[in-house]
């Protein structure tokens, strides 16, 4: 006589799924670790490759790019060609007459282009979008460390008396306008010293007129940067930041002037941010690092004591 296959109770088929539900809520929390210390790791290493880039530049040049010009190009332009984009350099145009905006110029091809090497994968835009004028736009994650006196783009916005803004020429970083440092006017040490901070872009988060937009390669609103220290040009803030004020500013002080929010460095990394040295070495620091030890790692000359923790 043939016995019947027992087939599931209902019951049984519930707790099934309640087991295999709570299994997957158990894995989530370690894949979506494993998947962010992924990007920690890709973030780490584009940084890495700015470091060796800055370092092949200086090589060639006797001194690190300049933050930005009077024609709008930016740091990010001047080391493509030792991040393997020599193509996209040739491309470029850094005459006066060339505008970033221009509809179907390379320059505004370049400003289109993904270049992964200047976005953190953990950013969480858009790859493209439409800004100031340029077509499909790139978000870019890192910013040239212009020091600590900076706390606006231009004079007119300065929100704390007694503060620089970015038109003015003499900065205590490393990249401004017009002109680049040589590794020998690091006197803090090139160990101690940041080059490139990472930073947390959302061109759709206005607050008092200021939007957090970081870009790369070149900008149409810094084109009428004067070099002679004189007011012009805007939003020198989208190739630099400044450490002013501590990272993460719009994390940990929501009510913060928005003009200081767009200055300050940041990620999208959790409690903290990395940074490339001077000397090629990248480390990650805590948002909640003492504000006087940041300052003096921003510094290139401030003569303090100061070791990366």
């Amino acid at each position: 006589m043939r016995k019947c296959a027992r087939a599931f109770t209902l019951v049984e088929l519930l707790v099934v799924l309640a087991i295999v539900g709570i299994m997957v809520a158990l894995m989530l929390p370690a894949v979506q670790s494993v998947r962010e210390t992924a990007r920690r790791f890709g973030c780490h290493n584009n940084l890495k490759q700015i470091g060796l880039a800055m370092h092949s530049y200086h090589d060639r040049s006797r001194t690190l790019p300049y933050g930005w010009d009077n024609r709008g190009s930016m740091w990010h332009a001047h080391i493509l060609p030792f991040v393997e984009q020599q193509v996209l350099y040739d491309s470029l145009s850094f005459d006066e007459a060339s505008n970033w905006e221009d509809n179907g110029s390379a320059n505004e091809t370049a400003c289109g282009t993904r270049l992964d090497v200047f976005r953190c994968p953990s950013l969480p835009l858009a790859e493209h979008m439409d800004y100031d004028g340029i077509t499909a736009r790139v978000p870019g994650s890192y910013r040239g460390n212009a020091g600590t006196e900076a706390t606006s783009d231009d004079s007119s916005t300065v929100p704390i008396r007694g503060a620089k803004s970015l038109e003015q020429l003499a900065q205590n970083g490393i990249f401004f306008a017009c002109r680049g440092v040589r590794f020998d006017a690091i006197a803090d040490g090139l160990s101690n010293t940041i080059l490139i901070g990472e930073s947390a872009p959302d061109p759709d988060f206005i607050k008092d007129g200021n939007a957090l937009d970081f870009w790369y390669i070149g900008s149409p609103q810094a084109d009428a940067c004067r070099c002679d220290g004189g007011n012009g040009g805007t939003e020198f803030s989208e190739c630099v930041g400044s450490a002013f004020e501590r990272m993460n500013l719009r994390r940990l002080d929501p009510q913060a002037s928005g003009v200081l929010m767009e200055m300050c460095f940041g990620s999208y990394h959790s409690h903290a941010a990395y940074f490339l040295m001077a000397d090629g070495s990248v480390h990650l620091l805590s948002e909640t690092i003492d504000l006087m030890a940041y300052r003096a790692l921003a510094t290139r000359n401030g003569r303090e004591i100061a070791a990366v923790p």
